[in-house]
């Protein structure tokens, strides 16, 4: 690295919260420590815990209503980033899953590694719209919005040189929707932080971690099962859900809100197992509980598809529905997993794996 790096200019959607893309991100900036990182909008914070307090600029000032509604500017996301003035650079490197695929530098290859096409545009315009524009003159207003962000998303996928992502499913979305290939190389996964407990044993409790995100991540549905047949659940996680969920969880259930990272390691590893109902694009937290060698119940959807192994890490269940995974959950026995097999196939999606295989994609761009 030094002095052969490239110059980069590193381009993130929002630092609202720090989840799998703000991890992504940290790694590029790790990778290439000398670049500028710029996003539409953050929170200080978030960007304290990446380690790029001092490289980071938002395109909208940090305050907090512009932080507690910026979802209310949608509209005017894809102007504001085609208009925004970045550093020169060799290379631009997007971390992108609503809008920073559209950001330019002029007459520098881009290099997105994209998390997902604009979900509410493409794959989940139904969902957002039955929970979010209730009723038919909303719902056609939120169709009309939906139909024009997918046309300029189309047409900035034209402009980017070369797409990465972490999964077959996503490489998958990019192509249907964009008429773009993507190169699949994983997400990062920090398996020295993420490790197994040293007796290997558990406290018998399901976990459930992320977003608490309706209907993006389905953990009503988990909750109603886990009532319905009186389990135990931990729920690890914050966000605009939370209230919702607490008013369907049974009282088996604990909700401990957003835990640090090694408070979170410590909760994985007393798991008797992770419960991951979502179709997510990678879903990182799933092989990070596979990398503290606990396995994983989840949706037959998405990166699941692509990280768990049934019978080996886990098993995958067919519907996100909570008869279905109620059925799933009666006849799943964690104890049949072995920890180092499920840990050994964590490993592959390591953090210093990725970076090797982001640097090298980055540096074919400029070939």
């Amino acid at each position: 690295m030094g002095r052969t790096d490239p110059r980069v200019v590193i381009a993130h959607d929002f630092l609202e919260t720090y989840g799998g893309a703000e991890r992504v991100t940290q790694e590029l900036a790790i990778e290439f420590p000398d670049a500028p990182v710029v996003a539409i909008l953050g929170r200080p914070a978030v960007a304290m815990r990446m380690g790029i307090e001092g490289r980071w600029r938002p395109l909208l000032p940090p305050r907090p209503a512009l932080l507690r509604g910026y979802r209310l500017l949608t509209p005017a996301f894809p102007a504001l980033v085609r208009a925004a003035r970045l550093p020169e650079a060799d290379v631009l490197v997007s971390s992108s899953y609503a809008f920073a695929h559209q950001f330019r530098v002029p007459g520098a290859p881009h290099v997105c590694y994209c998390h997902s096409p604009l979900r509410f545009a493409w794959s989940m315009t139904d969902d957002y719209a039955q929970r979010w524009a209730a009723g038919s003159v909303a719902g056609a207003a939120f169709r009309t919005l939906a139909a024009l962000m997918r046309h300029s998303d189309r047409r900035a996928a034209r402009r980017v040189s070369v797409y990465c992502t972490q999964s077959p499913f996503t490489a998958d979305q990019i192509e249907r929707f964009y008429g773009r290939r993507a190169e699949v190389i994983g997400a990062p996964v920090d398996c020295d932080l993420f490790h197994p407990a040293a007796d290997g044993d558990h406290d018998g409790y399901v976990l459930l971690c992320g977003r608490l995100i309706e209907p993006y991540k389905q953990m009503g549905i988990a909750l109603d099962a886990l009532r319905r047949l009186g389990r135990r659940v931990v729920v690890a996680g914050d966000g605009p859900a939370m209230a919702e969920l607490r008013s369907r969880a049974g009282p088996e259930a604990s909700f401990l809100g957003h835990l640090g990272d090694e408070d979170l390691v410590r909760v994985m590893q007393r798991a008797a197992f992770l419960l991951f109902p979502s179709r997510d694009d990678f879903g990182l937290i799933p092989v990070e509980a596979m990398a503290c060698g606990r396995p994983v119940l989840a949706y037959a959807g998405g990166g699941a598809q692509y990280t768990v192994v049934p019978g080996v890490t886990g098993e995958l269940f067919p519907e996100q529905t909570a008869a279905c995974l109620a059925s799933a959950l009666e006849a799943f026995s964690p104890d049949r997993y072995a920890t180092g097999e499920i840990r050994r196939h964590a490993e592959q999606w390591d953090r210093s794996v990725f970076r090797r295989r982001l640097r090298g994609v980055v540096l074919d761009a400029l070939r």
